[in-house]
């Protein structure tokens, strides 16, 4: 399937609420069915609404294993309760790609986006990230999921 043109944009600091951990891939969907109704039920309790939708953000280059966090945007910088630690992205420049369609198509998208910032000699700072802008829902269509790729660039 045919990309869309990735972006570069100026972003500013991303507050987050997240759970981290070191997660191979296949276990992927299993940490965040663990992970997004804990910090759910954490901002709930804390009175904390989220700013925007989920977001899955790998630290470091990928591998076998990944140093992932299942995050929810917040307003303001969120103090750490339990598992759940509040994180900040750093404001600065991000290549962007908008994917629609389902979740496998992913890794893909990646490859071209990290192929589209290494062909404008740009160099990405070790965080990346997936936003998930269509809400999954067991009956909805996966070819309609937008989801949308962040690598920031120094």
């Amino acid at each position: 399937m045919p990309h869309a043109e990735p972006e570069i944009i100026q972003r500013p600091a991303i507050h987050t609420a997240a759970v981290r951990d070191t997660v191979a891939l296949a276990n992927i969907p299993a940490f965040y069915d663990r992970a997004y109704p804990l910090i759910s039920r954490t901002l709930a309790a804390a009175g904390v609404s989220p700013s925007a939708a989920p977001m899955g953000i790998t630290h470091g280059e990928p591998g076998e294993l990944l140093d992932l966090s299942a995050a929810i945007p917040v307003a303001d910088p969120f103090a750490s309760t339990g598992e759940v630690i509040g994180e900040t992205l750093p404001a600065g420049r991000t290549a962007t790609l908008l994917v629609t369609g389902d979740y496998s198509q992913l890794a893909d998208a990646y490859g071209y986006l990290f192929r589209w910032i290494g062909e404008r000699s740009l160099t990405p700072s070790g965080l990346a990230w997936e936003q998930y802008l269509t809400e999954p829902h067991p009956d909805a269509d996966p070819a309609l999921n937008q989801t949308l790729l962040a690598v920031a660039i120094d």
